[in-house]
C-alpha cells in the first residue's frame, strides 16, 4: 500500500464533531548583556533578569483545522502589529477543541501562554487578553518518544524523511528572522512559508502516529453507536476475540475498522480475582 493510502486510511472519521487544530510556531530569539574574562566563563552562564536586552517572542503562528485545506499564516508584521496578531493567535486557539504539534507541550503552548499574557521586554506591546479555554493536546514528539529506542531519531524532520512524509523544504535561519522582524518582506514571507510546511509535515505524522496513541482525547460522532467509536479516528469498531487484562479485571476489546487502533470496552468486565499481590 502506498504512503498516500495508507494516511487517507487513518484519517480522521468527517462526522466527527471535535475541532481540531494542527499548529506551529516560530520566534525570534533572545538577546542579553555578556561580561567575560574567558571563553570557559560563558559555559553554563546564569541570565540574570537585568541583563535582558530582548526576550525570545514568537513572531509567527501557522495553523490548519483538519479537516480543512486552508493554512492560516498569523504574523506579528501583519495589519495591527503585534496587538492584533496575539488576539488572533488567542481567537485560534480558542475555538480548538483539540491542538496537534511536534513538541507542543513542552515548547509551542507554553512559548504562547507567555506570549498571551505577558509582556516581553525588547518589545512595547503589553498584552491584556483573558484566559484560554480549556482544551486538550497532542504532542507527536512524546508519542515517538514511547518508541524508545526503536526509533533513534524523533525531530519533525527526521521523522518525516524515515516515513516518507512530505517534510521541510527549507530550515530556520535566526539571521533571517531578525531581517524579518526589521522589515525585510522577502524574508518574512520565506519564514512563514517555513512555518506552514511544519504545519503540512505534522498532520502527515499524526495521521500516521495516531493509531498508536492509546490517549488520545475522544472524539464525538452523533449516532447510534457513539459510545463505542475510536478513540483515535471516531470510526467504527468491531468485536475482537481477545481480551484486555489488567490486574484483577478483564475487559472485551474493539478494534478500529479504520486505522486498526484498538480500545478496551469500560462496561461489564470480567472479574478474574480476587486477590491482589501486596
Amino acid at each position: 500500500m502506498s504512503l498516500a493510502a495508507t494516511l487517507a486510511a487513518k484519517t480522521i472519521n468527517q462526522d466527527v464533531r471535535n475541532r481540531i487544530l494542527i499548529l506551529d510556531v516560530e520566534r525570534v530569539a533572545g538577546i542579553t548583556q555578556q561580561a567575560w574574562w574567558e571563553r570557559r566563563d560563558l559555559q553554563k552562564r546564569y541570565i540574570h533578569h537585568e541583563t535582558v536586552i530582548r526576550e525570545p517572542r514568537t513572531t509567527i503562528v501557522c495553523a490548519k483545522w483538519y479537516d480543512s485545506d486552508e493554512i492560516i499564516r498569523l504574523s506579528e508584521w501583519d495589519k495591527g502589529g503585534r496587538g492584533q496578531f496575539l488576539k488572533a493567535v488567542h481567537t485560534l486557539m480558542s475555538s480548538a477543541d483539540i491542538i496537534v504539534g511536534h513538541n507542543l507541550d513542552n515548547a509551542d503552548i507554553p512559548w504562547l501562554e507567555g506570549d498571551l499574557y505577558f509582556p516581553r521586554i525588547g518589545h512595547k506591546h503589553k498584552p491584556n487578553l483573558p484566559p484560554l479555554p480549556p482544551f486538550k493536546t497532542v504532542d507527536t514528539l512524546k508519542v515517538a518518544r514511547r518508541f524508545k529506542s526503536g526509533v533513534a531519531f524523533k525531530s519533525l524532520n527526521a521523522l518525516c524523511q524515515i516515513l516518507q512524509i512530505p517534510a521541510k523544504t527549507d530550515e530556520y535561519d535566526r539571521d533571517r528572522m531578525e531581517r524579518a522582524c526589521g522589515g525585510n518582506v522577502e524574508d518574512q514571507q520565506r519564514l512563514i512559508e517555513y512555518c506552514a510546511g511544519d504545519v503540512i509535515a505534522t498532520q502527515g505524522l499524526y495521521d500516521w502516529f495516531r493509531p498508536h496513541i492509546k490517549n488520545h482525547p475522544a472524539l464525538f460522532v452523533d449516532g447510534r453507536d457513539k459510545l463505542t467509536v475510536c478513540n483515535r479516528c471516531g470510526s467504527t469498531t468491531m468485536p475482537t476475540s481477545r481480551r484486555y487484562v489488567a490486574n484483577v479485571l478483564s475487559y472485551s476489546m474493539l478494534k478500529c475498522t479504520s486505522c486498526g487502533g484498538y480500545s478496551r470496552l469500560s462496561i461489564e468486565p470480567e472479574r478474574m480475582s480476587v486477590v491482589r499481590g501486596v
